[in-house]
């Protein structure tokens, strides 16, 4: 714990990701972005990194859950016949030749990759921008639960990942990232968001969070 300004701030990883304040969010991990019969990938992006990281990204969160550590679960979402999508948006949604209409409500692909089951301690939260944070009901669920920090996995590194981590922050909590656990369809960009990400906000491999839970399981 460090004192700025005659202020308590928590410093070290374990005071960072106290399992009494602390939520893992995991972000847009859908059939869509992640499985090869998804709407990424059928319409070119090269899923690789995303697909590969889903072994190692469920076994932790399934660690997470039963240490009835929090997690949320973030679903991207568009309304059908696009009524969630603006010109703005359409022309973002399509700027790399994709077509618009993915993680559709209700369809196989915005659902939550096989190896990913929310639990009873567990929230799923709906958005339809990048950063999880924006019109959605995430802020009141979060502060309702006592939650100070939030440790990110998911996808895209540089896109809805690096948008929540700075919507997080921005709304006031501390943010730590697992680097190994996120994962995009851009090597490039995904290896700049890190950068970025670690020159900012404190940063950990899923082991060290893991280590610094006890192992009985915790009650909030």
């Amino acid at each position: 714990m460090r004192t700025i300004q005659g202020v308590p701030v928590l410093d070290t990883l374990a005071e960072l990701v106290d399992p009494r304040h602390t939520a893992v969010v995991v972000i847009d991990m859908q059939n869509d972005f992640c499985h090869p019969d998804g709407h990424f990938a059928r319409n070119g992006k090269h899923i690789g990194a995303i697909a590969a990281s889903v072994p190692a990204l469920s076994a932790f969160v399934r660690e997470v859950q039963a240490r009835q550590v929090m997690v949320a679960f973030i679903r991207q979402l568009t309304l059908p016949q696009g009524l969630s999508d603006s010109p703005a948006w359409l022309r973002f949604k399509c700027r790399d030749g994709k077509t618009p209409e993915y993680t559709v409500k209700g369809s196989w692909g915005a659902e939550l990759v096989d190896g990913l089951m929310p639990g009873p301690r567990d929230v799923v939260v709906e958005k339809f921008r990048p950063d999880a944070f924006v019109r959605t009901p995430l802020d009141g669920i979060l502060r309702a639960r006592g939650i100070q920090t939030l440790v990110l996995v998911g996808n895209s590194t540089e896109g809805c990942v690096e948008s929540t981590l700075r919507g997080g922050s921005y709304h006031d909590y501390y943010v730590v990232t697992v680097p190994e656990l996120l994962s995009s369809t851009n090597p490039a960009l995904h290896e700049g968001s890190l950068q970025f990400m670690r020159a900012r906000y404190p940063h950990a491999t899923a082991a060290e969070v893991l280590a610094a839970w006890p192992d009985a399981a915790t009650t909030r």
